[in-house]
Order: structure tokens, then sequence, then C-alpha cells
């Protein structure tokens, strides 16, 4: 290999779906990547499912860095039509409470929707194929990748680090990013990892499956559950004290041509602590059998690749960013699969990321204090996903609790999709990138709305009263009343919404386009003055104008479809193959 085949601006170790969205977006803007990926592709692989603010952060990341096959991966049309059609539709998350022994209550079940079309909806992601399919299009962008590629060693020098390989052997790089999971070489070569300074403790069991039937099947009528969308075309969480299982199907819609569904089970260590010798099969079956609904609907599952088994779920580094080099959120630190919360933290990190790297390469200026931004709210957020995934599990002690604290979490969640979609709106009112820099501002840093003072009041008290509970200083009655009482207080709760109603299980409703144009007229007219101005501007133009652009493009698309099917029943030859792009200089 030619030496100017091994001297590169960036290295990126690791050729997941951060990695590789990375590379694409560095290579773009002319920096020299080097991808190195230890297995290759296609791979197993967790994190399947998207979340709203998810889903608006690739949409920000692939217009402000112009890499628009990273938006193919943000609503579940677009990933179907460019990437795989064995993706599963995601169009709710949705909560079914259960007691051992008994089938679940109709009444016991919430239901928090993602965004309808041009937004959405969100995905079940297929990691074997989206993985794949964003190495290929970081590849395309001029990233040079080697797959089966371990790396050994990193060494740091004052210009740059030597990356040593087992089989290829070293590379040379002015800046290393690690994004090499719970198993990453650079936390272990600089000692990083640390006891995880995080409240919530959890293991998991999981596997992929075939046959597990639709809950809608099982579930009580819709009549008596009320719930607006099914229960399996959304991620599915069966509840019970101490634990959750997930149920995350690949085969959820018509178009599907999976017969997958990812499934597992999440424990609270010190409720359900590891038994020896108890193999992770058994356990899961076990847990399973303790819920009668649940076990109707894996009555004829059955599992497609061995269960794995983890001991505690979370890890932490000491530090995120460091001399020369940074590491990607899931090498650095982990909390729980509820609330999907990996890759929002990640997309969020790429967005911060990007630019700092592209022009620490122009400038040949490397200092640590560019990347500080990234130390200090990767950290932020995973604080905040500890502390409302530990609230979770306490709140799964009882239905009534759930339901209040379920509640402050779709708050949060609104505030920070909608500031998301606030830089989104003034790019494509502008077609400035410079909008994207407000979402490093206040009141719209990191995830949730949690720059919002407004919002992080509202959290944090809610959490202190679930906190109260666990210790036995609050009744459940009090504390629901206490998180009722905050949401009221907040005044962040659009009055379109039945938030404040404990009756309704799914206060949000359904977010089609009449009833987005409802919460963005409250929000424009009608909210409090510490909401209106910052969030829920602008957007009606702009949804409009998406909304012609997807019925457009499914319409293009099918009619093609169409069209090559006719026209091959009468012609050999045809053009299609002047209509691929270039290479991409």
């Amino acid at each position: 290999m030619q030496e100017d085949q091994r001297v590169f601006d960036v290295a990126i170790v690791g050729g997941g779906i951060g990695g590789t969205m990375l590379g694409a977006v560095l290579a773009r803007h002319g920096v020299r990547v080097l991808l190195l990926e230890g297995s290759g592709h296609p791979r197993f692989a967790i994190g399947e499912s998207t979340v709203p603010e998810t889903t608006f952060g690739l949409r920000v990341l692939a217009r402000r860095y112009d890499v628009p096959e990273i938006e193919h991966l943000a609503t579940h049309g677009a990933l179907r039509r460019h990437v795989s059609s064995n993706c599963g539709v995601k169009r709710n998350f949705s909560f079914v409470y259960h007691r051992e022994g008994e089938p679940t209550r109709p009444d016991e079940c919430t239901q928090y929707p993602t965004w309808g079309p041009p937004l959405g909806p969100d995905s079940h992601y297929f990691r074997q194929d989206v993985d794949a399919h964003m190495f290929h299009v970081a590849v395309s962008y001029g990233v040079t990748a080697h797959t089966h590629t371990v790396v050994d060693d990193v060494k740091f020098e004052e210009d740059g680090a030597t990356l040593v390989t087992r089989d290829r052997g070293s590379f040379r790089a002015s800046y290393v990013v690690d994004a090499g999971g719970m198993r990453a070489v650079l936390p272990e070569r600089l000692g990083l990892r640390q006891e995880p300074p995080y409240r919530t403790r959890s293991r998991t069991i999981f596997t992929h499956m075939v046959d597990v039937r639709p809950f809608d099947r099982v579930a009580p009528p819709r009549a008596e559950h009320g719930m607006p969308s099914p229960f399996s075309q959304g991620t599915l969480h069966h509840m019970f004290k101490g634990g959750w299982f997930w149920v995350i199907p690949f085969d959820n819609h018509s178009t599907s041509t999976s017969e997958l569904c990812s499934v597992g089970v999440n424990l609270d260590l010190d409720q359900y602590p590891r038994p020896d010798d108890v193999p992770a099969e058994e356990e899961f079956w076990r847990h399973v059998r303790r819920f009668p609904s649940v076990a109707r609907q894996f009555q004829r599952a059955r599992s497609v690749r061995p269960y794995v088994s983890t001991d505690r779920t979370q890890f932490a580094s000491q530090k995120v960013v460091g001399d020369r080099w940074c590491l990607l959120p899931h090498a650095s630190d982990f909390i729980d699969p509820l609330f999907s919360s990996g890759l929002a933290v990640t997309v969020m990190a790429l967005n911060a990321l990007g630019h700092r790297l592209i022009e620490a390469v122009r400038r040949n200026d490397f200092d640590t204090a560019r990347f500080a931004y990234l130390d200090h709210w990767t950290k932020r957020m995973f604080r905040f996903y500890d502390d409302l995934v530990s609230c979770s599990y306490v709140s799964f002690d009882d239905f009534e609790l759930w339901n209040a604290w379920n509640r402050v979490w779709t708050i949060t969640t609104l505030y920070g999709t909608n500031a998301q979609n606030q830089a989104a709106v003034a790019f494509d009112r502008t077609g400035d990138p410079a909008g994207f820099d407000a979402l490093e501002l206040p009141p719209y840093r990191g995830l949730q709305g949690v720059d919002n003072p407004w919002v992080e009041r509202l959290f944090d008290q809610a959490r202190d009263a679930v906190l109260a509970y666990r210790a036995g200083e609050s009744t459940k009655e009090r504390t629901v009343a206490r998180i009722y009482e905050l949401l009221r207080e907040s005044e962040l709760c659009p009055s379109v919404w039945g938030t404040l109603d404990p009756q309704d299980r799914c206060p949000a409703g359904v977010f089609t386009l009449w009833p987005l144009m409802r919460i963005l007229l409250w929000g424009k007219f009608r909210s409090p003055r510490h909401v209106r101005g910052s969030y829920f501007t602008g957007g009606g133009r702009m949804v409009g104008k998406e909304a012609v652009q997807a019925y457009t493009g499914a319409v293009r698309a099918g009619g093609s479809q169409v069209h090559q099917t006719v026209r091959d029943m009468w012609v050999n030859w045809n053009g299609d193959w002047t209509r691929r792009a270039e290479p991409r200089k």
C-alpha cells in the first residue's frame, strides 16, 4: 500500500451507523477519512427503534452537511424506498402493563404517536441492512474503508496518532474518533472506563424471532383499550414490576419482506439478579410464562439466532473527548434500551462533531477545547436519560404511577423534537446552513428540551417526586398528584392535548396533518409567553411543502415501477443504467 494511502485527516474506528454517517459527512466536505471495521457487513446490531427526535435530527444532519442519503433514514417511507424493505414501521410507542398470572387489563395501557407523513413515521431499523447501506454510502463519498480489520492499538503523538491493526499494518491520522461501541478500543487503551455513576441498574436478554403474533390479536378489543394506533405498528413495551419486554417487529406493514421480530427482556438487577447456571433462553421463557398475555403473543415464536444475556447494561467513561480523540456516544456510555436513547444521543453528537472536525482539519487546529461542547452535552444527556429510565423502572410498580410519569416524557419529547424542527424550518426559509448553529445555543442545546428552563424544572421536580416515592417518603397517590400538579403549573402542555386528564391514556392523540396543525396553532397563538416565539413557529409552510413532496415522490416511485414492468414485457433494451449517478469525485 502506498504511503499516501496510509495517512489521513480523521480515522474512525467502527463501521456501524454512527461511524459511517460521520465518515460520509466528513468526506463530503473534503476530509480524508479512514474507516476501520473489525467485522464485516451485513452484521447483527442492536439499536433498532428510532424516536421522533432521532428522525428530526437525521433530517438536520442530512441538510446541514448536504448528505441526502442520511435523510433516507429519517422516515419509514424513504427508508423503505431507498434502503431496505426489511425494516418495520413505527407509528407509536405502546406501553402495556402486566400483573403476574393475570391477563392484561384493557384500561392499563398508554400510547404516544410518532409523526405521520410527511415528517414521519419512525422506523424499526433492520440494522444489518441499514448499517451496510450507510457503509457503502460512506465509501461512495470517498471514505477509505477496510472491513475485517481489527485495531490492536492506538499510539498518540503531538501531531496525531498511529493506528496499529492486526493484519493491515499501521495508519496515521491527525484525529481519531472511536465509534466501536461497548468494546471500543480507546476507552481500554486510555483507561477511560469507570464504574457507571448511574442510578439505572438493569440487564438484558435478547434475540430475533419469527412467528411472534401481533399483539392486536392477543390484546383486548380496541373498543375496550381505546388506543388510536395498532400495537403491532409500533415499538411495544410490556411493563411489569421491575422490568419490561420490547417487541420490535420488522414485518408489520404490507410491503415488508421480513419475517423477523426483535425481542428482549430488561430486568432491574436489584430485583432480578442474574441467576447462576441458567441459560439465557430458559430465563427468557421463564419471564414470558409469568404473564398470560405475553405468553399468548409468543406462543408460536421461535428464535433465529442465539439468545444474548448481558451483565449490567450500563457502562461509562470518564470523558468523551481528549487530545486528538473523541468517543461517539455508544463508545462512551450507555444507559438502557428504554426510549431508544442511544441513537438519539449519537445523532445529536454527530451534528455537533461534524462541523468541528471539518473546521479543525481546514485550520490544522485540533485543540481539545474545540470539542469541549461534545463532552459536556453528551455527558449531560446520559445523566438525563439515566434519570428518565431509572424513574420509569420505579413507575413500573403501578400503572397509575406510570400513567403520570410517562406524561413528563411525552412533554420533554415534544419540545426536544420541535427544537430540531425549528432549525429545519430556518434552513428551509433561508437555505443557509448557519441556521443550524441555533441547536448549540439556548434553549435548543441537547435533547428532550432540557436546555429550556421551564422543561428542565418540570422534569427535575417530577423526577424528585418519583425518587421520594422510591425512598418511601411519599405515597403513590401523593406522587401521582404531584406530577399532574407540576404538569399543570409548567403550562407546557398543549391545550389541544389531554395531558392533564389521567383518563386520557393517549394524551397526544395522533400526529396526522390536522392534529399537527392544531399544535402549531396553539404554539403560535395560545401558548404561554415562555413557549411562544421559541417553538412552533413557521412550521406550517414547511409541513405543507413537504407533504406535497412526499406525495409526489411516492406517486413517482410507484409510477416508475409500473412503467418499467410494462416496458420490460415488450422491450429488452433500456437506458436505466444511464440514470445512475457517476462516482463522486
